[in-house]
């Protein structure tokens, strides 16, 4: 009898709207962080996201037809319906879906009005790590080198993942490599100095009498194809030839010729650019 009537004395629990007022609390600050999170676009993730889209859709061309497939539908054309769907749609344009989406993104972000400028070490180092993750294949072949200087970050391109030995054509594999490269490019308001570099092999013939031609004609083919296909401001640009006379290794080996074959995209600090003839 002495404990029932106790807990008769001990009454409601008058704290209990606690729970409640946490809970919703906690919904609060997850609904507001949504918010956040779906305003904010990353540029970098965004190419990482049109990358994967490329993987997924490099098995032929797509182009605009009477119906799109939906998500329900198999995003990979695993269901009987994408199948027939992505199998029935005709051919409107040269443009394959590669290639459109591309440019889309690109003309997107270059029409920009406001780009980012990055200054600084920490700035230009985040890039540097984004282009490296972006690249991660080609990094790991030697293909692609990035350094930090002072004048700003330097991404090599060698020789053999954008050009054949002694052309200044553009491989379709280095075209690739230049799109996934733009992705990084697009977005800032930088200005990008091309230079072009060879080892110390003489060249001549009909159309490159030496290294300084061939070095300047590759630099000015990636200028050009930066902006016929993304749309980079040409006042942002310049290029330059600088033959066999700006080694980053030795002559002396194969391995090292190789490493001075290649062409450099330099995103310029501000302080660096002010140099750039006005």
């Amino acid at each position: 009898m002495s404990r029932k009537k106790k807990e008769a004395e001990e009454g409601p629990n008058h704290e209990r709207w606690l729970v409640s007022y946490a809970d919703f609390i906690t919904l609060l600050f997850a609904f507001f962080t949504t918010l956040y999170a779906i305003s904010t676009v990353d540029a970098q993730k965004m190419g990482k996201m049109v990358l994967s889209m490329k993987a997924n859709f490099n098995n032929g061309d797509f182009n605009s037809g009477s119906r799109t497939p939906s998500l329900s539908e198999g995003a990979n054309g695993n269901t009987a319906i994408a199948r027939e769907t992505l199998q029935s749609l005709t051919m409107t344009s040269d443009l394959n879906l590669k290639d459109r989406t591309w440019k889309s993104i690109a003309n997107l972000k270059a029409s920009s009005a406001q780009k980012r400028v990055l200054s600084g070490e920490k700035a230009l180092g985040r890039l540097k790590r984004s282009i490296e993750t972006l690249l991660g294949a080609d990094v790991l072949k030697g293909n692609v080198r990035t350094r930090l200087e002072p004048r700003g970050l330097v991404v090599s391109l060698g020789e053999g993942g954008v050009f054949d030995s002694g052309s200044d054509e553009i491989k379709s594999e280095g075209k690739a490599l230049l799109d996934t490269l733009a992705t990084s490019l697009v977005s800032i308001g930088n200005h990008l100095r091309v230079e072009g570099h060879t080892d110390n092999v003489p060249i001549k013939n009909s159309k490159f009498p030496s290294n300084w031609e061939l070095s300047t004609a590759r630099a000015t083919a990636v200028i050009s194809y930066l902006i016929e296909k993304f749309g980079l401001d040409p006042e942002t640009l310049s290029a330059a030839g600088y033959g066999e006379y700006r080694p980053t290794a030795t002559n002396d080996t194969e391995e090292g010729k190789a490493r001075n074959r290649r062409v450099d995209i330099v995103v310029l600090n501000p302080a660096a650019s002010l140099m750039e003839p006005k």
